[in-house]
């Protein structure tokens, strides 16, 4: 326990320093946002380095790699004596400058480090002043490029109906009219760093692209900037599916592409879905999936401030005609309650995911239509992805990976 507080009070002594000290930049005569070109290497060095730098100082820089780059740090932290006395050099692989997540060092240390994305962060803390300890810090970053991912996700259960744990689901967007007071219009899935697929009928209202906000990192809806990875993009173009239609009965071919006006930037918390390209032939019936977003928690109730999930099968086509007499098109893939606790996708989750996990989490179709969302034992219909892969790869090319 005295550790315990011993190191809390340390940490917090850090977020005052990095957060509060307004004379940082004076310390810190070197930049502190490096960004870095392919061929660069860059030497970063405390002040008066190879001297000491200057007691009580605090110094943190962050270096950032080009679009789909990682960054890679070579460091030596020297102190003097050779103790955890009051020098410490910290790391944070996420890029972030109040080190949440970082790693602290307090003696003499030599180590490199890859950036998880594109930007890591180093730096470090003197505390005292009148300190006898004596240190100085030396690192060399470059750039290599990141291999092509998509699917990642923290590690975790799934419990049908309950709040997903935060950056569960990377690719997980939250569509909002910039015109209206509501949180989230309809749900979204990002699949490259300008593409988000979400369902068509969601576009029907939004004949200009521009009102429409895409959030992504978020996990409530509620609260603005619970997250380091929280970011909002503009959306520059709505693609409708030539054959989408919408009847009484069903709707066919309810997918949209849509294009953001900046690229969308990786994180732990926000990243590329998978798509099943090269299992375009399977139907997935019997399969378990995940179905999430921010809709309401019962049919016409009220909407939900966090991301929410749920467990549910993939059915057989066959099925799912006789359940919708007849209107159900290879194009369509049903997800079903097989637990018979009412679980389902609902108002306002629509053009959010049908997710199937293994070792990378793959979408499978987006929700589109159902009977009363929330019936036990109940189908919902959702637009199958692999019956639309030639018509998106029109647009969407080399910008997505392949798994």
């Amino acid at each position: 326990m005295v550790l315990a507080n011993f190191l809390r009070l340390h940490l917090f002594v850090f977020f005052v320093i990095f957060c509060c000290d307004n004379s940082l930049a004076q310390q810190c005569p070197q930049a502190e946002y490096h960004i870095l070109n392919e061929q660069q290497l860059l030497n970063i060095t405390s002040p008066n380095y190879p001297n000491p730098y200057p007691k009580g100082t605090n110094c943190r820089y962050r270096i950032v790699a080009p679009m789909d780059y990682i960054v890679v740090v070579n460091c030596i932290f020297e102190v003097f004596p050779d103790s955890c006395a009051n020098d410490y050099f910290l790391t944070s692989q996420d890029g972030d400058f109040q080190f949440n997540d970082g790693e602290r060092f307090c003696r003499t240390t030599r180590i490199t480090r890859f950036s998880r994305f594109r930007s890591i962060v180093v730096g470090y803390a003197s505390v005292r002043s009148n300190s006898a300890q004596m240190g100085r810090l030396f690192c060399q970053a470059y750039v290599r490029p990141q291999p092509c991912n998509c699917g990642w996700s923290v590690n975790t259960r799934i419990t049908n109906g309950r709040e997903t744990m935060r950056h569960e689901f990377p690719s997980m967007v939250a569509l909002r009219d910039v015109n209206s007071p509501q949180r989230v219009f309809c749900g979204g899935n990002i699949i490259s760093h300008r593409h988000i697929l979400t369902a068509a009928h969601c576009m029907r209202l939004f004949p200009e692209p521009s009102r429409i906000m895409a959030h992504v990192g978020d996990h409530d809806l509620a609260v603005t900037g619970e997250s380091l990875f929280e970011a909002q993009y503009r959306i520059q173009r709505i693609i409708n599916h030539p054959s989408y239609t919408s009847g009484p009965i069903s709707t066919n071919n309810d997918i949209s592409i849509l294009i953001t006006t900046l690229p969308i930037e990786w994180s732990r918390g926000v990243g590329p879905i998978c798509l099943p390209w090269r299992r375009e032939t399977e139907s997935f019936a019997y399969q378990q999936v995940d179905v999430a977003g921010w809709g309401v928690l019962s049919f016409a109730g009220m909407k939900s401030n966090t991301l929410q999930k749920v467990q549910l099968l993939i059915t057989e086509n066959s099925i799912c005609q006789e359940f919708y007499n007849g209107s159900i098109q290879q194009s369509h893939i049903c997800t079903y309650d097989y637990m018979g606790q009412g679980q389902d996708a609902c108002q306002y989750d629509s053009g959010g995911p049908v997710i199937l996990r293994n070792s990378r989490m793959f979408l499978l179709g987006l929700i589109s239509f159902g009977q009363s969302c929330g019936r036990r034992y109940g189908i919902g219909v959702n637009t199958r992805i692999t019956s639309h892969l030639s018509w998106q790869w029109g647009y969407i090319q080399n910008d997505v990976c392949v798994m």
